[in-house]
């Protein structure tokens, strides 16, 4: 059984199309679902620098986390949305492992293969690594 759903959730359209899928479960299972948004900083992060990234970032996510209540309501999905800062998959795995989370639900990241190959992309070291499901959502896909 499915009782809490992790999103993973940066604003792009891999992400909307994993929430949307997210939901669809969510529903099904009648499970929560929680979006994770993670700031990453430069590194070596600058005092000044941190503050206004963190600061402009976190209102960033929570404006999008507004379009994301509104269609969790529409689906009658509770959703609980966080902003953290740190490295991404990282953050995902603690969040999953806090949260007692059944299965994360990501979005594809698109890169070429020698991107991916050589720097690899956060949704492969959370699937390698996530102590929990993972369903990688590839892309939107809209009914004709």
């Amino acid at each position: 059984m499915i009782q809490r759903i992790l999103v993973p959730y940066n604003g792009a359209a891999s992400a909307d199309a994993a929430f949307n899928f997210a939901l669809g479960l969510a529903k099904t299972y009648n499970s929560p679902v929680y979006v994770l948004a993670v700031i990453q900083l430069a590194e070596p992060p600058m005092e000044v620098e941190t503050e206004a990234i963190i600061e402009n970032s976190t209102q960033h996510y929570q404006k999008l986390f507004g379009e994301l209540h509104k269609k969790a309501q529409a689906a009658g999905v509770t959703v609980h949305a966080s902003v953290v800062t740190g490295h991404p998959e990282e953050q995902i795995l603690m969040k999953a492992e806090k949260e007692h989370i059944d299965v994360i639900i990501m979005g594809h990241q698109t890169r070429g293969k020698f991107g991916r190959w050589f720097i690899g992309s956060v949704t492969d070291r959370v699937v390698d690594h996530a102590q929990c499901t993972v369903i990688v959502v590839k892309r939107e896909h809209t009914k004709k």
